[in-house]
């Protein structure tokens, strides 16, 4: 390797939107893998009408780019300027004509390209036809100018592009394991998220709704940390549900606040509306995070990384059905006051969900191929 060589990490979204905290931490996760094999790791995203060039969390250039023509114009000329011959790209949604020959133009400059998709397939979550016209046009096209793409579900091929399979990683210096609180009468449930339709948090909300119509010996109280489209549903669900004693909208949170949360839950709450994006299998940060720090959690999909016969795992149906509250009850009765539940999590993440680990196939593509 040359030391004046780089490689570029791309991303089309604006990485520093409050409501993207999640992919951001996930793009600084990669790149700091990626860091220990290149000589240099850049980062450039779009927000705004301005592209940006990032080394070490800093901009060192930036340029006016009011059109995805002068996007992808300014990515070419950086990957000229910092001699890139490594990119790493998110897919961009929907693939268009200047999409194409900003793809074949990596591929003239001699480009080692691999073409992340975080969803597929992704029909289902793009909601405007339009998009997904202007998509389908194109996106069978991409294979011309990419041979190799990565996933996060069993596909072994994407648009007739070769995959690796990836699974979401997580930072483990960035989640420390919780303080496990002592058993009581409370159980504390935790939905940390951007709060999209594919969450289904009502399905928790309505399960309250049915459980307090006849309450057993437990309360229960519903920590939901985030922000983001539907968050006024759940609000509105609150209040005609009456909850409000039993949850509590506590916005985004980070670092020693974040901990708080986790050391005050007993059950985490995963995604549990993968189903309105007809999704079966997804691999979400989430329940990596939970893992890592030792929080039990329930979840409604097929997750490549879990089996769902884990101790602190309970799977529910992809579907838009109300929790079984007995299950929620039955995991927290089972994993309660048990260190070495948290002990095996956290084993497990570290065996399974290091980033270092996960993307040691695309470091060898990269670097071999």
């Amino acid at each position: 390797m040359n030391y004046s060589e780089s490689m570029f990490y791309i991303t089309h979204e604006n990485i520093n939107l409050t409501g993207d905290i999640g992919v951001k931490k996930k793009i600084y996760a990669q790149v700091r893998v990626f860091a220990k094999y290149f000589p240099k790791c850049l980062i450039t995203y779009y927000a705004y009408g301005m592209a940006y060039l990032m080394e070490d969390g800093h901009v060192i250039d930036k340029e006016i780019a009011l059109s995805a023509q002068e996007r992808f114009r300014c990515y070419s000329h950086w990957m000229k300027k910092y001699h890139c011959r490594w990119v790493y790209m998110r897919c961009l949604i929907p693939a268009t004509y200047n999409y194409l020959i900003f793809l074949r133009d990596m591929k003239e400059m001699g480009v080692r390209l691999v073409l992340e998709y975080p969803t597929f397939p992704y029909d289902g979550e793009v909601k405007n036809e339009e998009i997904l016209r202007e998509d389908r046009e194109y996106r069978n096209q991409i294979r011309e100018y990419v041979f190799q793409a990565t996933t996060y579900a069993k596909n072994k091929t994407v648009y007739g592009m070769h995959t690796i399979e990836l699974q979401n990683g997580v930072d483990l210096q960035e989640n420390p394991v919780r303080t496990m609180r002592k058993k009581d009468n409370n159980i504390g449930l935790l939905a940390v998220a951007g709060f999209y339709f594919h969450h289904g948090f009502e399905r928790v909300l309505e399960s309250l709704h049915k459980y307090y119509q006849n309450p057993g010996i437990y309360d229960f109280h519903l920590y939901m940390v985030g922000d983001g489209p539907e968050r006024r549903t759940y609000v509105h669900l609150v209040k005609e549900y009456g909850l409000e004693q039993y949850v509590e909208f506590c916005g985004i949170k980070t670092g020693a606040a974040l901990d708080w949360y986790y050391d005050n839950a007993d059950i985490g709450i995963a995604p549990l509306g993968v189903y309105k994006a007809d999704i079966v299998s997804v691999a979400p940060i989430k329940t990596r995070e939970y893992c890592s720090r030792g929080l039990p959690f329930i979840y409604g999909y097929e997750d490549i990384g879990f089996t769902g016969e884990e101790p602190y795992v309970r799977k529910v149906e992809n579907s838009s059905a109300p929790l079984d509250m007995s299950t929620v009850i039955e995991l927290y009765e089972s994993t309660v006051e048990n260190k070495s539940i948290i002990e095996g999590m956290r084993n497990y993440t570290e065996e399974n969900f290091s980033w270092d680990i996960l993307l040691e196939d695309v470091v060898e593509y990269m670097i071999n191929n």
